[in-house]
Formats: structure tokens, sequence, C-alpha cells
């Protein structure tokens, strides 16, 4: 069967798509073009996957229509009065895609659009549940996503045998696999080992089959044509012809082999837009309204002769570079190429007005209605027949444009190109004489319309991308080689942001290990911190690395403890407000909490407490049920140690060499515990006062300066920053300047060869910082759409990917606005906090469930979940909590020993929240996480769409474990910022959070006065206040400090603070703080100027 198909549209989930594109007026326009099979789009987006599923059934197979029920009047999207050949219930659907991939590889940002087939809604589901969990697939119908080309093909592939993906138009700029700004050079670079399951390639609007031709290595690929049309009536501008069976199958075999085994050509033709009309066909810049050839180029070296900027690369250029041939060379069995031109732009030519004016349609309408569809007009009916039945004028042009005899302005740098049948002359004289042939095309002219050559051309490269030149973090600076080779039995190190730190403990940690039998301890102060070191410390010195422990403080602490009490185990925050229950019925929750600081201070700080008798009560209880408060594990090692008896000997003597990260951390507990130990242990002490911002948590910086000043260690600097630019550096030590030091500072110096820049915004409130924020992140990006990247000139090719960039706030409260544009663009993105996000909120009672469900959960969680169901009494819960006070039942209770109780009570809702228990228990053999997760989300009436729910379930899903390993991994990382630096997203982060990330691009927002620094009163004053201030302060420079290249500072006139009303804010005292010398001015976009070019004959492919 002979059908025509156009495989590639967008529906109007799509950013800049007509509210047309439904799938009803998909199918009227595709009627009245004479197209038979039209792709879907967009089966990603889960409105629109909706949508396909309630409006489509099976046809042929992999094939859909419209089901009955929705056959409805079509008039509506339609121009008045036309009536096509085709039945619009005739049109076929085939399901499709196009994703959006920006990802770093090889040390550049890659921008790669892909086509994505499937014949069946299933595959298309299990697809989009997979891309769900790398990003945000709601946001456009075209969804962006930070993932490697390479690997949405293997998702392909292993979740549908038939689907096929097909590289989307190859030679754009910017957004393409040959791309001149982000694409590679063949396809085997970008697909690697699974390049032979790539069969075809789009060639896009800017370039036909010709021009692909004259590259060799395309010669194995069938070369497709489509609209990428975003309103149905642009539907058919490049379509395909087929002669094969009506289904997917067939399609699919055609478009690998266009010849079948019989010899028959099953792939007969393709429909090309004229190349020069599109966007990107040849070089130039729009803002100076500068078009050039590539030879033209070549001799400018790609510079815009107007203003000096990079003009941007067309596909013309890009083809030369990558070609081999001097004259195109078509595979055998290659399909045939019909270039045309619309008939609504033919027909606007020549009635010379607009396509879109009344003229045009009735014109349109009457040409439809006479010839069928606008296909068979174009394609197959005679001349003879065209000038009978239509005009003659109209007839003329349409034989020109089959003989390829158009003049052509060329498209570039984003504007369409226009293609023309007749000159303006031309068009007056025949359409004035009334006769269409009064004034005859010359032969010359027939001849200069339609003869390509080539320019030969030697390949000209892309300038490289300049990237900051980085250290080689092998080899050690001659400060931190002082610090390893140092035989002092104590040392202090001071190490400022960026210059090494981690580096310079591992290489001591290496050092000593291998120098002597007694082992070696190291100390941090997160889970994850510590499986970082311990990972480095793996790699870099496997053959020692059995002899060196690594923990954090509550980790190194807790199994000393367990060592003389193997029973012992830890009552967290939720244990502890039991136990206060208990112990005061009467105290109200805000009580408890009040009390619940005080013990936090009185294990932390060492504080005096003992007098106070709850206190006593409180530790005597937890020590009766052989339970320890995890605040209280570090003192509780310092008590041993203080009393120096044979446990505290048997402590010593495990502990050998001692290192301690993060130094400038500590609380008083844990300075006591490292002095204590350094009686009898080397000391390795590493951090930076300046960088201590977790006074909340009770650390203070006065113990790094007290450690010295009290066991007089070897003190070391190191002062090479080898992460931010020269700017970047001098603003971040004129701000700390400002605080007390009890030391001189030692200037720090910038070695990574960048100059770094800083710019400060005013915005009128929050809304407008984050849309200043995605404006600019996008310019960084070197665009995320075609769209952005014509609607700022700034934007020009970058090194810079989404996890580049980071945007860090002062409290939580500030993402939400930011979080909210970026989702609308369609950015990806990840929230980053100091408490991982599972522990709080309604994922709190996920987390829980999935403790309870491996055994994990304590008895405290356990009662939890008891509260969480409706109807549970509270003389219920007071019977459960007494009947497991027993130290030995309390220890080893379990979800079943839980419900084994409950059943007993005859309640009501006991009885629900056993049966609710049980269903989930049979579902961890059978079902995954997420379903669990999901169960349980239905269960409790969660908000499905919150961003940390779908965090979570997204977690569950990409990290494929089994319901054990998954709740064993989110235990072990509960005390950890969840941030994963493989994510292809921005961070959103707390600038708490921040310590230890980088980032080339950084946006610190919220400098106000009030924000930051942060007034937990109305003001900030007396001692207690410069405390303060000097903590904000430190937490600022830690924010500039996490920049490497660029850094935004933002601030608004008006704010809301705590869901109140706007007020007016003042700029941050810090930002007079910074240099002014070290700020550059925000460029300011320039006006777009009018296109005044004519047309004109091209030199290589007219």
């Amino acid at each position: 069967m002979r059908y025509i198909a156009d495989l590639h549209i967008h529906s109007h989930y799509s950013r800049a798509t007509s509210k047309a594109s439904t799938l009803h007026g998909l199918a009227a326009w595709a009627a009245v073009k004479g197209i038979n099979v039209v792709g879907t789009g967009d089966f990603t987006h889960p409105g629109w996957f909706a949508h396909l599923q309630e409006c489509l059934e099976p046809a042929e197979p992999g094939f859909f229509r419209l089901k009955a029920d929705q056959i409805i009047d079509m008039s509506p999207v339609l121009p008045m009065g036309i009536r096509p050949a085709l039945s619009p219930a005739s049109i076929r659907f085939v399901l499709s895609a196009e994703i959006s991939s920006i990802y770093k590889r090889d040390g550049k940002v890659r921008k790669i659009h892909n086509l994505l087939y499937v014949p069946d809604f299933h595959a298309a589901r299990q697809i989009n549940a997979t891309l769900a969990t790398l990003g945000n697939i709601s946001a456009d119908g075209r969804p962006i996503l930070g993932l490697d080309s390479r690997l949405l093909l293997e998702i392909l592939l292993e979740r549908s045998e038939a689907g096929f993906l097909v590289p989307a138009h190859i030679w754009t700029p910017w957004f393409s696999v040959f791309g001149s700004k982000s694409g590679f050079d063949s396809i085997e670079e970008c697909f690697g080992d699974l390049s032979h399951h790539i069969f075809a390639l789009e060639t896009g609007l800017s370039s036909d089959p010709e021009m692909n031709r004259m590259v060799s290595a395309l010669d194995r690929f069938t070369l497709l044509s489509n609209s990428d049309c975003h309103s149905p009536a642009k539907l058919g501008r490049e379509a395909n012809i087929f002669n094969t069976g009506l289904d997917f199958f067939s399609l699919r075999s055609a478009v690998e082999s266009p010849v079948n085994q019989d010899g028959q050509q099953v792939f007969t033709g393709t429909v090309e837009f004229y190349p020069e009309g599109g966007k990107y066909h040849c070089d130039g810049h729009r803002r100076c309204q500068i078009c050039l050839e590539p030879q033209e180029s070549r001799k400018l070296n790609n510079l815009c002769p107007a203003c000096g900027k990079p003009l941007t690369i067309g596909v013309l250029h890009r083809v030369l570079e990558l070609a081999d041939r001097e004259k195109p060379v078509y595979p055998p069995g290659s399909p045939q190429v019909h270039s045309l031109i619309p008939l609504q732009e033919m027909i606007a030519e020549l009635l010379d007005c607009g396509p879109n004016t009344k003229k045009v349609q009735n014109s349109y309408v009457r040409l439809i209605n006479t010839f069928g569809s606008e296909f068979t007009l174009l394609l197959e009916t005679p001349v003879e027949d065209i000038q009978t039945r239509g005009s003659s004028l109209l007839a003329e042009a349409i034989r020109r444009v089959r003989a390829n005899q158009v003049l052509r302005r060329p498209g570039y740098d984003g504007e369409f190109g226009v293609i023309q049948v007749f000159s303006g002359d031309e068009r007056a004289r025949l359409c004035g004489q009334g006769n269409l042939f009064a004034s005859a095309v010359t032969s010359e002219q027939r001849k200069k319309a339609g003869k390509r050559t080539r320019t030969a051309l030697d390949p000209v490269p892309m300038d490289d991308i300049p990237t900051p030149a980085k250290r080689s973090r092998v080899s050690l600076n001659s400060e931190q080689q002082q610090a390893v080779d140092s035989t002092a039995a104590l040392i202090v190190v001071q190490a400022g942001p960026g210059t090494g730190k981690t580096h310079t403990l591992v290489s001591r940690v290496q050092c000593v290990a291998g120098s002597g039998a007694i082992p070696c301890t190291v100390i941090t102060f997160t889970n994850k911190a510590a499986a970082e070191v311990r990972e480095r410390i793996s790699r870099d010195i496997p053959d020692q690395s059995g002899s060196v422990t690594v923990a954090t403080f509550h980790g190194y602490c807790l199994g000393h403890l367990r060592r003389f009490r193997p029973e012992l185990k830890v009552a967290g925050p939720e244990e502890r407000m039991l136990v206060l229950e208990e112990l005061q019925p009467d105290w109200s929750a805000r009580d408890r909490e009040a009390f619940s600081r005080l013990l936090s201070r009185f294990f932390s700080q060492l504080e005096s407490g003992t007098e106070n008798s709850v206190v006593q009560r409180y530790v005597q209880t937890l020590d009766e049920r052989s339970l320890i408060d995890i605040e209280a594990v570090v003192s509780r090692t310092v008590e041993l140690l203080h009393v120096d008896g044979p446990e505290a000997e048997t402590i010593r003597r495990a502990t050998g060499h001692l290192f301690v990260d993060e130094f400038q951390d500590v609380n008083a507990a844990q300075y006591r515990l490292i002095a204590l130990l350094a009686r009898t242990s080397t000391v390795f002490a590493i951090g930076d006062p300046d960088q201590a911002i977790y006074g909340f948590r009770g650390s203070d910086p006065r113990w790094f300066h007290t450690f010295r000043d009290d066991l007089h260690p070897e003190v070391h600097r190191l002062f090479r920053n080898y992460r931010s630019g020269v700017s970047i550096v001098r603003a971040a030590e004129q701000l700390i300047a400002h605080n007390d030091h009890p030391l001189p500072l030692v200037e720090m110096e910038a070695c990574n060869n960048l100059q770094g820049t800083l710019y400060v915004q005013r915005c009128a409130h929050p809304e407008q910082e984050a849309a200043f924020i995605a404006d600019n992140i996008e310019v960084h990006l070197g665009g995320t759409s075609h769209r952005s990247i014509e609607r700022d000139d700034r934007i020009e090719a970058s090194a810079v990917s989404f996890r580049d960039i980071g945007v860090l706030y002062r409290t939580s409260a500030q993402a939400a606005a930011i979080g909210a544009v970026l989702s609308r663009r369609g950015i990806p993105f990840q929230v980053v906090d100091l408490e991982a996000y599972y522990t709080k909120g309604d994922c709190r009672l996920l987390y829980f469930w999935i403790l309870a469900l491996t055994g994990l959960a304590e008895f405290s969680q356990l009662m939890f979940l008891v509260r969480q169901e409706p109807g549970i009494d509270e003389q219920v819960v007071d019977r459960l909590r007494t009947h497991f006070r027993t130290p030995g039942l309390r220890a080893g209770i379990s979800l079943s020993h839980m419900t084994d109780w409950l059943h007993g009570t005859d309640d009501a809702a006991c009885a629900r929240l056993c049966l609710f228990a049980a269903e989930m228990q049979s579902l961890v053999d059978t079902q995954p996480v997420a379903s669990i997760l999901q169960a349980l989300v239905e269960h409790y009436l969660l908000a499905a769409d919150h961003p940390d729910m779908q965090r979570l379930i997204e977690s569950a899903v990409a990290t494929d474990l089994p319901l054990t390993d998954f709740a064993a991994h989110l235990l072990q990382y509960s005390d950890s910022i969840i941030y994963d630096p493989r994510a292809e997203a921005i961070t959103l982060c707390t600038l708490h959070a921040a310590k230890g990330l980088e980032f080339p691009l950084v946006f610190i927002t919220g400098l106000e006065d009030g924000l930051l620094p942060l007034y937990m009163g109305s003001s900030i004053d007396g001692e207690d206040g410069e405390q303060q201030l000097e903590e904000e302060r430190r937490l600022l420079y830690v924010g500039l400090t996490r920049a490497t290249t660029t850094l935004f500072l933002t601030w608004c006139k008006e704010r809301s603070r705590y869901g109140g009303p706007l007020r007016p804010c003042t700029p941050s005292r810090f930002l007079q703080e910074l240099p002014a010398a070290s700020f550059t001015n925000l460029p300011t976009p320039e006006p777009i100027r009018s296109r005044t070019s004519r047309p004109r004959q091209l030199s290589l492919f007219s």
C-alpha cells in the first residue's frame, strides 16, 4: 500500500505549540495534507499520554486510530468549507516522542535531540516510568533530561524489542548529533557500542538528502524527513512516502531497508523542505542581520563582521566540515527526493499577501476541494490538469517547484529562509498581463536556478571551548607535602576552601598507614563523608586500607561502647520524645521540645545537668532499657576515657593514629574526646575555622584554636586555591576579613588560571529573582531550546552542563519560587538540604514503613506508625507503650510483634492497621519497591505529586534494589546531605548543605538584611548577635567559594517572610563588604535589526 507518513510532530503540551495540536486537529489536517500516518509525538508527557490512551484504539499492528466516539465534527479546527478526500477516521497514528538530552561527555556539553518510536502503550509506559526517575517529564512535551544519548537508546532497547531511535534534525547547530555547537563528529562517537542499533537519521529542515550524501559515513543510514511541526497546519512540510504494509513493523522494516528482500522499493521517497528555507542553513548572526556562506565565514574566522562575536555556524558549513566527497553519492535503493514549497506559501506568493490572509485561505480551500489533498496537487496531478482545473500561474509555479527552479534566500541563526518561485518583477508582469507565459523563463535563468556546485573547502574545525586549567590531584604542593611528611605527633592543618583538604588528609593516611603496624582511625561527620573518604583510601592505598578505620564520631564511639555492652541500642529523637512523655505525662509538646534542647546541650556541650532530676531519670531509664541517646554516645565515651580504666585502654589501643576531618565543626564533647585521645594517639586534624557554619548544632570554631593553644600542635596552613577564579577568591577574602581572627590572615593564591566573574542583580520580588536565575541558566547552558536561543543573543556555545550549576539560598523556603520556574521551563534540578528529605514531612511515613517492613524500625518509629492510623485510641497507645516498656521486649520488637499485640485489643482501628500491615508484608517479595511506596501513598492519601514523594519513588526505581537493601541504604544515609554528583540536574541547595560542593556557575539568592544575614530576632545586637553575625558571614564565605568561574548574587526589593505579605527589603550589609572592583556589569541584550536581505543564489547548493 502506498502511503505518506509524517513521523515527527509535537502536541500542545510542548512549548511554543498551537492549542490546535490535539489528536483531532492532527487527524483533520493530515487528511487535508494527504498524510496517512502521523507520529503522536510527546508520549512521554503524562497529560498527552493519558489523552492518547483515552482517544486512540489499536488498528493495524503497532498503529492506532481515533476511537469511534472520537470521530467528531472537525470543521472547527479547519478552514471554513474545506472538504478533503481523506476522512480523519482513516488516519493512523504511531507512538512517538522526542527527548532533549543535555549532558557532558569528554569535557564538552552535548545537546542532542532523539526520536523514539514504539508499537504499543505498554512499552511507552515502561519508558516513561524510567525517564520519570531521571528528570521532570511533565514540564514539556519534549522533556529536557540530563541523559546520555547512548543510555537513552539502551533504555529504549530494554523496554521495547521492536522500538527504534532516530537522531532528530541531525545538523541543527544547537541540538543535534552533528550540530556545530554541541554535537559529535560521528554516530559511533555518540552512541558507542550501541551504534549498530541506529539505522535511520532525520535530515531536518536545513539539510536535504543531497547534502547528507556528501558524507560517506552516512551511507549505511536511511534518511527520513519529517515536519517537526508545532501546529497541525504545518504538517507535511517534510514527509516520507512508503509502499509497504500499513503497520508499525512494515514501516520499521522499510525504514531499515528501503528495498525489501524481494527487490521491491518499499520506502519510495521523501518530501523535502528546500534546505535554504530552514532556520540554520547558512552561517550568520541574527542580531546584526549578517548571512554568510561557509567560505565567507572562513575568511572572517567565523566572527561576525559587524560586532566581532562568533557566528552561528550553519548546517551547510557543518556538512562541509564532515564531507569527504566532491559530489553526492546515493546508495543503491535510496528513496526519491521531492523538494516542495507548502501550498499556502505558494498561493501567498502568487497573490502577494500573507499566508494567513482570507484571500489565501479561500484559494487554499478551493484547491483542496478540487484536488482532494495538498500532496495530491503538489506531487501527483499533471501540470495540464492543474492549468485546466486551477490556474495557469499556479500550474507554472508547481512545474518550477517540481523542477527545482526556484529562488532562495537562505535562513541563518534561527531566521527562516525564503523560497520563491518568481522574482517580484516577473510575478508582477505575469499577473499584470493576465498571461502566464507572457514572460518565459530563459534557459540561463533555469540553469542558474537549478545548478548545484560545491566549493572546495578544507574542513574548518570548531574552536575549542576554553576550559579551566585543572591541577593534577596526584601530586602535592609544598605546603601539603610538609603537612604530610611531618613527624610531629600533633598536627593541625588550616585548609582554606579549594586547597585540597581531603587530598592532603588521604595522603597523610597513606604515609602513616604504610609506616608501621599501628592502626589508623579517620573520623568524619557524616556517613556519606565517611564513605567518600573510605573509597578514596581504598583506591589510593588498597594494600593498607584494611588497617584504616573510617567512621563518624557517633559510629566510632558507638562501636567502642558496644564492645563493652553488645546489647546497647541507640535511642533516636522519636524514642527520646516517647521516654519524656512517659516520665513527664503532664508536659505539653512544647515543654518536651524545650527539654529536648536542654538534653542536646547537656550531651554535646558537656554542660552541667546531673542536678536536674528529669535528666537523671531520663538517662537512668534509657540505661535500664539498654538504650543510649544518640547525642550521648560521644559524651559517654568521653567519660570512659576520663576514668582511664581498662575500657579506655581498649579504646586507645584500637584507635592508634587519629585523623579528624572538618575539625572546625567539633562541639565541646567531640573536642574533649580528641584531646583525651591525644594523650596516647598521634592526631592529624584538618579544617578551616572560617568555614565553621554549624553553630546551631553546637559546633564552635573556638575549639580549633583551643586545640592549638592547649596542646601546642604543629600548625600548617594551606592557601593555594585550585577551585575559584581570582575575582571570586579576592571577594571572599575581603568578606571574611571582617571577622575576628586569632591568627593573622594568609592571602589565598588562586591557582586555576581563571579570572572569575561576579555579578550582582536587584530584583523586584522572588518571582522575578527566579526568572532572572532561569534566564541566566539558559544563557550559560547555551540555551535549552531553539526558542530560548532565538530569544537571547547572549547565548553562545558553553562548556557548562546542568550538574555544573548550583543555586544556593539561606533558607529552604526560598527554593519554592526557583523550583517552580525551573519546572515550567523543563529544566531538571535536585533539591539538597542538611536533612535527608525522606526523614521529614509526609516522606517520613513512607521511610518508617520501609524500615518496619524490613525489621529495621525502632520502637519509637513503630509507635509513630500506630499513631498515624485514624481512630487509634490514645489509651491503646499507652497500653502498647507500657507492654513494651521491658528492655528485652523493646530491644527486639518488630512489626509482627506490634501487630500480634494489636490483634488482641478487639479495637476496629487496630484491626484495620493489622490488615494493612499484612497486605504490605505480602508485597515485599512480589512487588518492586516503587509499587510498595505507591501503595502507601494511596493508603494515606498523600500528595503523590509532591517533589519529595516523587523523588523517593524515583530513587527506588533508579537504584533497583531489593527492599531490604533499599531500606539499609536509606538508613545509612539518613544523617547525610543527599546529593547525587552524577545527576545531570541543577542543584538547589541551602548554604549549609553546600559545604563540600563546587560548581562552575553559582547563584546565591536573597542577599537581604534579615535573610542573609538571618536575624533570629528583630536584629543582630550584643555579644551573641556579633557571634551570630560572624557565623552568617562565614556562611556566605562558604557560598562564595563554591563557585569556580561565575557567581551571581541576587537580592529583592520585596519578599514575604513565613508566608506573610510582601515586605520591603534592603540589600545585605555583606554586599557592602565585598570589593566593588570585583563585580562585572551584566550585559544588556541588544535589539534585533529588521531583516532587509534579498533573495540570492548560493555558490554551493543553489
